[in-house]
């Protein structure tokens, strides 16, 4: 903990309050080792200390990172760090809890779904439960026709789309280990329209304004105006921003390596002048000593990686509001607009779709035709002029 820059205090805290009483809770039963069995039931009676009102909220999750700590260390040998993330809506009780761990440890689900999958199965889970079925002995065809319907009535097409994905994992699981009859493949398979929005790109005023407002003087501006810049002049996804390591900038070459995180494709672009002369300001005078090689790190302790994306967009949307720019939600302006800004440039100075797709890594030229749809202005120039057709009149044929 030392080592990424908690204080003594910090340190000496976790150990009072959350390590010491699982150390005494482990002697109790006989053993001076961890043992991750104890430290699970330590948990829960902790829990159950909160639930039945004799700890407070705050109290309760001090100790429950305390225990993510030591039970992160234990499984990888590392110090991880992450928020943490506010409850579920969607209550289980154990029966289905415990299905869904089994079925998001039963495979190799990319980071990117992950999330979305395990949304998925807790809601299924949670719709059996309000409507009366504590475990899945009931449930059959009509069930999981009613909750498709149930997800139709409340979200968009690209919504349902994904449920009808996710769920047919989720049933070919239940149905192998089990617990379905039927694994409910043809059901499931029904059409569903995927509407494909299109958002805007940011334009070079806003760009302007926003790098503006920051004030490069500071560690955190010196952070916040590479970041920003890797987005608008590279392109770069924030997620692969986070990823970003030390080892990856070649500066004798000028380049910069990546494996994109949605891809999986190895990209290597030219690091611009620009890009480059505020990167290197940031790890010259700017960047705290970390033991992470990421090349953008958090300004206050645990001194790590900048968590995920979220945090890149956040602090993109911060600048965005002292600039005195507008926002809505799910407008499409938040900073993945950088990267749409550079492919509709791109595009509009005429480079080949093939080139633009290439330099934002997407995996084939087809994805880089949305990027005509955003030249608008372009686009009206070239649209088909039919004043000087004659219309004539008569039935129609």
């Amino acid at each position: 903990m030392e080592m990424v820059g908690y204080t003594q205090c910090t340190i000496c805290s976790l150990y009072m309050y959350t390590l010491l009483p699982l150390i005494t809770f482990h002697k109790r039963h006989g053993t001076e080792y961890y043992d991750p069995d104890l430290t699970a039931e330590y948990e829960r009676i902790i829990k159950q200390r909160y639930n039945d009102g004799e700890i407070t909220r705050g109290t309760f999750y001090h100790y429950k990172r305390g225990l993510d700590k030591i039970t992160r260390l234990n499984d990888t040998g590392k110090l991880l760090w992450e928020p943490v993330r506010k409850g579920t809506m969607y209550k289980l009780n154990e029966y289905f809890e415990r299905l869904l761990r089994e079925f998001l440890e039963s495979g190799e689900f990319h980071q990117n779904t992950r999330n979305d999958i395990a949304w998925v199965a807790r809601s299924f889970f949670s719709w059996l439960v309000l409507n009366g079925h504590d475990n899945l002995e009931r449930v059959t065809a009509d069930e999981i026709q009613q909750y498709v319907v149930h997800c139709a009535g409340i979200m968009t097409s690209a919504s349902v789309y994904n449920v009808l994905l996710y769920m047919r994992r989720l049933c070919a699981f239940l149905f192998e280990r089990g617990f379905l009859t039927n694994a409910y493949t043809a059901l499931l398979k029904m059409s569903v329209s995927r509407e494909s929005k299109m958002y805007p790109a940011a334009n070079q005023d806003e760009v302007a304004a926003v790098l503006s407002h920051i004030d490069r003087s500071t560690v955190r501006g010196k952070r916040d105006y590479a970041i920003i810049l890797l987005g608008a002049v590279m392109g770069l996804r924030a997620v692969d921003i986070t990823r970003l390591r030390l080892p990856n900038i070649d500066w004798l070459r000028g380049e910069i390596k990546i494996v994109q995180a949605k891809t999986g494709n190895t990209n290597v672009l030219p690091l611009t002048k620009d890009v480059g002369e505020a990167v290197k300001d940031y790890i010259l005078y700017a960047r705290p000593n970390s033991v992470d090689d990421n090349v953008f790190i958090r300004l206050s302790p645990p001194l790590l990686a900048v968590s995920d994306a979220c945090s890149i967009g956040n602090l993109y949307d911060r600048y965005r509001e002292r600039a005195g720019l507008a926002r809505e939600p799910f407008d499409g302006k938040g900073f993945h607009s950088l990267r749409r800004a550079l492919g509709k440039n791109m595009t509009t100075a005429g480079v080949p779709l093939t080139s633009t797709a290439q330099v934002l890594g997407d995996l084939d030229f087809n994805s880089a035709k949305k990027y005509i749809s955003l030249d608008r202005e372009h686009l009206a120039e070239c649209a088909l002029d039919f004043s000087v057709v004659e219309v004539g009149g008569g039935e129609a044929q």
